[in-house]
């Protein structure tokens, strides 16, 4: 029986289509962090994400690299393992997997690497985790809001944390991150402004990865405009971002 030709090459292109690995989308977002209502830039974050991923560069204003965050949001988004490393001074910290028990771990300058393991939680929150889970609960948390366990890496620990809504504003909606407990007067609170329309994070207000002198964390404005926000971002932005050299020695 002779050949359908062209029967065979659409069968040989829908098999290649089904074999080909689907395109994700990658997006990168751009955050700029300045100290209170001081107008002079402090450093820039430079976000780029798609549904595995997330990487994040620390940049001094001059645009020189200096530290770099990489979250894997695969399976588990509100809660991810992540890494996060300042060139500068060496202080590491994050969130891994040791065999069936994840540990937070920490490396302050000179010091030994400390591991401590991690309690299984329901509703955890781990560090950028935060922005997916307030997009999943959207709803909850402004009707009345909800109570998660965040993670203060650093310390190993979960701690209790409630989130509200204030109204709407100009499109917008801040929401407050605050210790549920006895003790929330010590510590402070995180304040995030996202749009209403498309529930993406305009502005942070709390604390930063980026720690000072001292090895506290810096408290930082980070904006995000929309002008710096770029969906289906071509090239291989993750590659860039992971070969960025970690040189830059701007004060934070």
């Amino acid at each position: 029986m002779p050949l359908d030709v062209p029967s065979c090459r659409v069968a040989l292109l829908a098999s290649c289509l089904l074999a080909a690995p689907p395109v994700v989308a990658v997006e990168r977002f751009v955050g700029t962090a300045y100290r209170g209502n001081d107008n002079a830039p402090v450093y820039r974050e430079v976000h780029v994400v798609d549904t595995t991923r997330h990487t994040v560069l620390f940049e001094c204003p001059d645009g020189k690299a200096f530290a770099r965050k990489q979250l894997d949001v695969e399976g588990s988004p509100a809660e991810p393992d992540y890494s996060f490393v300042d060139a500068r001074t060496g202080y590491e910290e994050g969130v891994e997997r040791e065999g069936a028990t994840r540990v937070a771990y920490v490396r302050r300058p000179g010091s030994q690497r400390i591991d401590r393991p991690l309690p299984e939680k329901s509703d955890a929150v781990i560090d950028a985790g935060f922005d997916m889970y307030l997009r999943k609960h959207w709803d909850a948390v402004i009707q009345g809001g909800v109570s998660v366990a965040f993670l203060i890496t650093s310390r190993g620990r979960f701690m209790p944390i409630h989130i509200s809504a204030d109204d709407p504003k100009n499109g917008n909606r801040q929401l407050t991150l605050r210790l549920d407990a006895w003790y929330a007067f010590v510590a402070p609170s995180i304040v995030v402004t996202y749009s209403e329309s498309d529930r993406r994070l305009r502005r942070y207000e709390g604390p930063s990865n980026i720690r000072d002198a001292r090895g506290k964390p810096i408290n930082v404005r980070v904006e995000f405009p929309p002008s710096e926000r770029k969906d289906n971002v071509a090239g291989n932005p993750f590659d860039e971002a992971m070969r960025a050299p970690l040189d830059g020695r701007c004060a934070g």
